[in-house]
Parts: structure tokens; C-alpha cells; sequence
């Protein structure tokens, strides 16, 4: 649940409550805190927040059903992130159905290669792309989705891929990027730490309490995406390692660490 929800839920609610419920700092809580009173989403009260409900409150919106604007909402995180992209790179494209939506918005990109572990993203790559496309070897994980193990440890090692592009689950307050899924988490750490350049896409808000698994660090992060909501949860750690919003719409936001990547 974020924040803007639970302080419309209870009203107004103490930060002190904020950071037990969420189990972060009470110094993140007002940071984020401040960055929602700006958007318009609550107001801050003495020790805490009331909610209001103004124009721009999520809350406040007519929504479309939720299967449909989840599908819009992939297809713009791909859009974003298929934008930091250049077509002389050598790219590790995780796995999962919102980095599969990268795929066909880098036709035209004929002198990129592509890296992939995902038997999904097979299909979409050959109709949509022309240059080099591999597909990892490896033993095939329990579900039978992707290749994983070894020898996909060892091709990533032989191609060193110039970027990686992954899905994150969560951050931590620490700034440790990572997934729910361990067997992933290991090959998603060797591409993070081969390339020069990661970008991550995190779909949804934090889930407290579940087992993660570790891939990288958010100070790597070259660009990273995120949807409004989700930004509000994470926006005092994109900001303390140096990460500016380079690009926002209605939807989503690009975050850039301009340090490490320029926006094109």
C-alpha cells in the first residue's frame, strides 16, 4: 500500500506511524511526504499528513478497468525505456512480459545486438529486429520459461553486453535493487555487474515482508522507470544517489543518474 493511500484511508496519520507501517526511517517518510504534498496528493500537518482531496488525487479520478490501463501503463514503461537505448549497443533484455514490450519499439535498430534468457522474447525479437539476437544457453528454469545456470552465466561473461535492462521488485532503503525470484537473481546480478549501463523498470510499489534477492545496487542505475505511484514510495532514495526525473507524462517517469547517462 503507499502512502498517499494510507493517509487517505485513516485521514491523517503521524509519521511516526508512517515509518513503523512501512518499516523505513522517519526522515524517508518526510521527504516523501513533502514530495506528495507537492503533487497535490495530501497535506502536511504537524508530525504527519491530512489527506485532501484535490484535483490530481489518484483517488479523485475516474480510472479505466485496471486490465486496461496496467496494459497502457506497460507499453509506456517499455516506450520509456526503449528511449535510453542506442542501436550500436550490446543489451541484455531480462526477463518478463514488460521488458518483452521493449522489443518492438527498437525496429530500425540494425546494428544492435541482443541478449536474452527469456524463450518469450524470441518470437517478438525476430519479427521486429534485425540485428544480432542470442539467446543465452543454460539449463532451463522449473517453469520453463527461461534459461538460466552456468553456461548463461558464462555467455553474458563472453559478450559483456554494454547495458542490461531489468525488472526490479523492490529497493530497499539502502538502495539494494532486487527480486523475488532467486535462481533469476543470480544471472541478473552478473548482467549488472558486466555492463556499463543498467536501466530498471519497477512496475509496483513495495512489498514489505517478502523474501528478495539481491541484484545490484540503485547507485548503478544509469535510468530507471517507474510509474507516478510508484515513484512517490521510492522518489528520497532516487534522490540521494543522484537521480533526477528527466521525463514525466501522466503515467510514468524517467529517472536519469546524469553522472552515468545522458538523456538523448
Amino acid at each position: 500500500m503507499d502512502i498517499a493511500e494510507i493517509v487517505r484511508k485513516n485521514g491523517e496519520i503521524k509519521v511516526d506511524d508512517l515509518a513503523e507501517m512501512l518499516a523505513v526511517s522517519g526522515v524517508t517518510i518526510r521527504n516523501d511526504l513533502n514530495y506528495l504534498e507537492q503533487q497535490g496528493y495530501l497535506k502536511r500537518s504537524f508530525g504527519g499528513a491530512i489527506y485532501t482531496a484535490q484535483q490530481g488525487a489518484p483517488v479523485a479520478q475516474p480510472r479505466e478497468p485496471a486490465a486496461v490501463v496496467h496494459k497502457e501503463l506497460e507499453a509506456e514503461m517499455a516506450r520509456q525505456a526503449a528511449a535510453l537505448i542506442s542501436e550500436d549497443e550490446t543489451v541484455f533484455l531480462g526477463p518478463g512480459s514488460i521488458l518483452r514490450k521493449v522489443i518492438p519499439f527498437l525496429t530500425g535498430y540494425d546494428d544492435l545486438r541482443l541478449l536474452m534468457n527469456d524463450l518469450a522474447h524470441v518470437c517478438f525479437a525476430q519479427e521486429f529486429l534485425p540485428g544480432e539476437k542470442i539467446l543465452l544457453g543454460g539449463v532451463l528454469s522449473g517453469d520453463g520459461n527461461r534459461v538460466e545456470g552456468e553456461v548463461a552465466l558464462n555467455a553474458l561473461r563472453h559478450y559483456r553486453p554494454s547495458r542490461t535492462l531489468i525488472a526490479v521488485d523492490h529497493i530497499a532503503e539502502d538502495g539494494t535493487l532486487s527480486v523475488r525470484d532467486a535462481p533469476s537473481a543470480r544471472l541478473l546480478g552478473e548482467a549488472v555487474g558486466q555492463s556499463k549501463h543498467l536501466i530498471a523498470i519497477v512496475a509496483n510499489r513495495p512489498v514489505y515482508g517478502e523474501k528478495h534477492y539481491a541484484v545490484g545496487q540503485l547507485a548503478q542505475a544509469s535510468g530507471l522507470i517507474t510509474p507516478q505511484v510508484v515513484a512517490a514510495e521510492y522518489h528520497s532514495r532516487f534522490l540521494a544517489v543522484g537521480l533526477s526525473n528527466s521525463y514525466t507524462n501522466n503515467e510514468c517517469l524517467t529517472w536519469l543518474n546524469p553522472a552515468l547517462q545522458k538523456a538523448k
